[in-house]
């Protein structure tokens, strides 16, 4: 039997009609936020009241206007997982986990926007830069991220996975804050823009936090906690997250910034982008040397970064991209009939990572 096209495959998600909540903006989604900002500001301790009114503006500035993706996907595999008939108290609970990741989200770009100094972000001033803020910045990034376990002790205590739950948000961040660590420390030479460096910066910088740890998340509040299904969830997920850095990668460069709700700055501030990485591998000597003399400097919009560009679109990046990207889909749609087929196909709905790569195929933002 013939195959569907990559655009009919992610379009058509069977058992769809069971999912109660596909997107971010549903009402069970805001509600959720709201009683998550309640238990945060229910405070024993009256002296504190300056602080939690700082971590209401802290979060409401940062945490809910992204496009929400992450909690999404947590409640994407929730609903495709759960063998119960899923009540409003149940998606709100999944919603709440999702929020988790979002806050994990706002933790981790509060402090990339400080490092790589950023000026917008989702279409508004970068938090560090907002007037009265500056370097308070970097506590409420880490109000932001010790507000997700405040929220699970509150919400989650009594689940069976509770530990689980826990765990996982401990080590992804680890293994973000790590995968940060090695993008900061690239210095700016041929040797570092190099596919080793650049996948292991993705998988540790976006993989984990973006893509397997909200479907795991999904797995565990569903009951599953065998780590064999794990391993098989991460793998997929992860696959789908490595297209998605290349993506992020090119918009960054070739994006709308009101689209895109920033100004790229990959080529100012030296990154291991795929961008280079690729451009590297396919450039002549000559166009090396151009690439590697204006790589790392100037400032957005100058004439470094114009003449980086202009070499991307000598190598014809654009054409080169578009390839990567639906040999990568395809690549994803293989797996997910691979997995759709598996004996143990009924633990693992495949359907979690058609919905997922959905969301991002032949994405503009």
């Amino acid at each position: 039997m013939e195959r569907p096209t990559l655009f009919e495959f992610f379009q058509q998600v069977d058992g769809e009609q069971r999912l109660q909540v596909t997107n971010g903006s549903h009402p069970i989604v805001d509600a959720a936020f709201e009683k998550l900002l309640d238990s945060l500001m229910a405070i024993d301790d009256p002296r504190l009241k300056d602080s939690a009114d700082w971590l209401r503006r802290v979060i409401e500035y940062n945490v809910p206007e992204g496009k929400r993706n992450r909690l999404v996907a947590v409640m994407l595999a929730y609903q495709s997982l759960e063998k119960q008939d899923v009540t409003e108290e149940m998606l709100e609970k999944a919603a709440l986990l999702g929020w988790c990741v979002e806050l994990l989200q706002a933790y981790f770009l509060i402090c990339d926007d400080i490092m790589d100094n950023s000026l917008t972000r989702r279409n508004k001033t970068c938090w560090y830069l907002v007037e009265g803020v500056q370097m308070i910045a970097i506590n409420d990034a880490i109000l932001c991220e010790t507000a997700i376990y405040r929220t699970l002790k509150a919400f989650f205590r009594n689940h069976p996975n509770y530990l689980d739950l826990m765990e996982l948000f401990h080590e992804v961040s680890f293994q973000t804050s790590s995968g940060q660590c090695l993008d900061m420390l690239t210095e700016r030479n041929e040797g570092h823009y190099v596919e080793e460096r650049y996948n292991a910066i993705v998988l540790y910088k976006t993989g984990f936090y973006s893509f397997s740890l909200p479907i795991r998340l999904g797995m565990y509040l569903a009951g599953i906690a065998d780590q064999i299904s794990h391993k098989k969830a991460e793998a997929l997920a992860l696959r789908i997250g490595y297209i998605f850095q290349v993506q992020d990668d090119f918009l960054d460069c070739y994006g709308v910034p009101e689209t895109i709700g920033k100004v790229g700055t990959d080529i100012v501030d030296a990154k291991c982008s795929w961008m280079v990485v690729k451009a590297l591998q396919i450039a002549t000597p000559d166009q090396k040397k151009i690439l590697l003399e204006n790589y790392g400097k100037g400032k957005p919009g100058g004439p470094e970064e114009a003449a980086v560009k202009k070499l991307y679109d000598d190598l014809n990046m654009v054409r080169v991209f578009q390839e990567t990207e639906e040999q990568a889909f395809v690549g994803i749609r293989d797996e997910v009939i691979k997995l759709q087929t598996a004996a143990d196909s009924t633990v693992l709905n495949a359907n979690i990572f058609r919905l997922l790569a959905n969301k991002i195929y032949r994405r503009n933002k």
